[in-house]
């Protein structure tokens, strides 16, 4: 048994320096874990009763027991090209809203033109429409999917008349 020698005052006032007021109080609650670390996910059994993971403390990389998949954050390119698209769909609304106050169409019926408004809202709504369903809808399913999806919105949305100049 080894004992400790004697602090001196210049010791304690160091190691308070390092710490937080009320650190040591009984109702102090820790925060957050540090980004590295994973949590401790709980698993059912077979019997129903809820039991640790088998890595002792850590989550397994593969899928939980009830079937659904682990959630691994995005990549920095897949974040970017999302911003890029995004991008690029904003300016497919602009240029849509650009053509539709360009135009200066008029219809003979109530109805026509009704159905002629409506039709003006669907185009420049499309973009944002289409960016927003192909995420929710593809939320499930690998990032190539989603990609693909995004870019037959960009293929299939394009303001013609804009680039037309009509």
């Amino acid at each position: 048994m080894t004992v400790d020698p004697p602090r001196d005052d210049a010791d304690l006032e160091s190691e308070e320096a390092l710490s937080w007021d009320g650190e040591r109080d009984a109702s102090h609650v820790a925060g957050p874990e540090p980004v590295g670390a994973k949590p401790v996910r709980q698993r059912k059994s077979r019997a129903g009763a809820s039991t640790g993971s088998a890595t002792g403390g850590r989550a397994s990389t593969g899928s939980a027991t009830d079937g659904s998949a682990t959630d691994s954050p995005t990549s920095s390119f897949l974040l970017v090209t999302y911003g890029i698209v995004a991008g690029v769909y904003g300016l497919y609304t602009v240029g849509w809203i650009t053509t539709v106050l360009r135009g200066g169409g008029t219809m003979s019926t109530i109805l026509g033109e009704v159905m002629f408004q409506f039709g003006e809202f669907l185009a420049i709504s499309s973009a944002p429409l289409w960016f927003a369903s192909a995420f929710y809808l593809t939320r499930g399913s690998r990032p190539v999917v989603r990609l693909a999806w995004l870019i037959a919105g960009l293929v299939l949305l394009i303001p013609i008349p804009f680039v037309l100049g009509m």
